[in-house]
């Protein structure tokens, strides 16, 4: 990181030497974003019932430079206000909490109030290309912002972006450091790995790659392509050096029905991973995966929209020989069946199906939401081919955004209710309860954006 430091630093100092005249240059554009989050989970048995309130305010800063380029440099700060006992084990499993603690610093769970630089980038913007380096957000299928808590995940390396014609577009980072959510730090990507919940090897004991697993980068590229008519076409490769190589190819297409209010939607995406190197390790004990497992995902959607309406349903399945695996530090899953606060990420077979209906009320600035979801995992006590012990399982999730547009300004208000419920109520083990499902969860999120130019 230190060369990423001198080289933006170097990079300033040369081009400050031009465009002093220019009085369009070096006016920052800054920003204050706040964030404020309270969490709580309970269950139905005599589990360790959680609470956390947490917030978060973000200052950055962006201004145009001389020749194209452009700096971007910002700080975030992170309160605990109230909490339970989050360092208290569950005295049935005993394991931490899962969900509340994510709100704060995973490493140092004792800190109430902490802080981290996250966008650290310079940037150059031309008509068809763009480049970037330093300290960035990231969108892409598997390594994402997963912006869920106080924070997103932020990532540290190049990216570029190239359009050649209108209807494609290529994007390629190149990461060799990473930020995730509920941290107050800076990794690598080997560091990295294992921050959150290692659970069980293949073989039932506790997973021991956390601080072992050895890759030098990541490498992700998206190409976009424009399909006639109302289609689109997503191809991506995401390569983890020494760890496994990811594939994924996704359709979608938007139809024009009879009924002209409406538009039908679909959408089919299929995935393809496979192990490399010593998957992370060449101790088989202290791995992160087996370079021997192969998975495959196919995935599909259907549904309807119209202007203030959203309905589609979805369907997963996943096969293959050994764990699909992608670092939950770095990203939520890609799959069409995905909900808010689970992933079926860890696993050697899914079939899942899930529904989602969202309708806004324009005159009110109030969108609801909701999603259902049923998902059929290999049994729990399976840890080839079901790593964190989780048992099928049906969830839903109630939401509500609200964005007041005529009293408070930059003003967003989001709530979720989730609950989890195992679909096979016999001879549930404690582990399998804890953390993971006969649970109820609540999101209360408060976000509040104050631009000054």
């Amino acid at each position: 990181m230190k060369k990423i430091i001198f080289s933006l630093m170097g990079s300033l100092m040369w081009l400050s030497g031009f465009g002093q005249q220019d009085s369009s240059l070096w006016k920052p554009e800054l920003r204050l974003g706040l964030r404020s989050y309270f969490m709580s989970t309970s269950y139905r048995e005599d589990f360790k019932d959680d609470y956390a309130w947490g917030q978060m305010a973000r200052l950055s800063a962006r201004t145009m430079l001389p020749h194209r380029f452009q700096v971007t440099a910002e700080y975030l700060g992170f309160l605990r206000i109230l909490s339970s006992n989050l360092q208290a084990l569950d005295p049935r499993v005993p394991n931490l909490n899962r969900y509340e603690v994510g709100l704060f610093d995973v490493n140092n769970l004792d800190k109430r109030v902490f802080g981290k630089i996250g966008n650290l980038h310079l940037d150059y913007l031309h008509t068809n290309f763009q480049a970037r380096l330093g300290r960035m957000e990231v969108n892409t299928p598997f390594i994402n912002a997963q912006d869920g808590r106080l924070s997103p995940t932020f990532v540290e390396g190049f990216r570029w972006d190239f359009q050649p014609i209108p209807e494609i577009a290529v994007t390629h980072h190149l990461i060799w450091g990473v930020s995730p959510r509920s941290t107050g730090n800076w990794f690598s990507l080997g560091e990295s790995i294992g921050m959150y919940p290692v659970a069980r090897d293949e073989w039932g004991q506790p997973s021991s790659y956390f601080g072992q697993t050895e890759v030098d980068f990541a490498h992700v590229l998206d190409v976009k392509i424009k399909l006639e008519p109302n289609a689109s076409l997503l191809l991506n490769h995401t390569l983890v050096q020494n760890i496994y190589s990811t594939y994924l190819a996704q359709w979608d297409k938007t139809w024009g029905l009879p009924n002209r209010s409406l538009q039908g939607i679909t959408g089919l995406q299929s995935i393809v991973q496979h192990g490399i190197g010593d998957g992370g390790n060449e101790e088989i004990a202290l791995r992160y995966k087996n370079p021997e497992d192969y998975n495959w995902i196919l995935s599909g959607r259907i549904g309807l929209k119209s202007k203030k309406s959203l309905w589609h349903i979805n369907y997963t399945k996943m096969g293959g020989n050994g764990r699909f695996l992608s670092p939950r530090e770095w990203g939520k899953d890609p799959f069409y069946t995905f909900i808010p606060r689970e992933r079926n990420e860890g696993l050697e077979s899914v079939d899942a199906v899930s529904t989602y209906f969202q309708h806004a009320f324009p005159e009110k600035s109030l969108q609801v939401y909701s999603y259902l979801g049923f998902h059929f995992l290999p049994n729990p006590s399976d840890a080839k081919r079901n790593k964190y012990a989780l048992p099928s399982y049906a969830q839903a999730n109630i939401g509500l955004r609200y964005t007041p547009k005529k009293w408070v300004e930059g003003l967003n208000v989001h709530l979720i209710l989730m609950s989890k419920t195992a679909l096979d109520q016999t001879e549930l083990r404690p582990a399998w309860v804890y953390n993971k499902v006969n649970l109820f969860h609540v999101n209360t999120i408060l976000n509040y954006t104050i631009p000054w130019k």
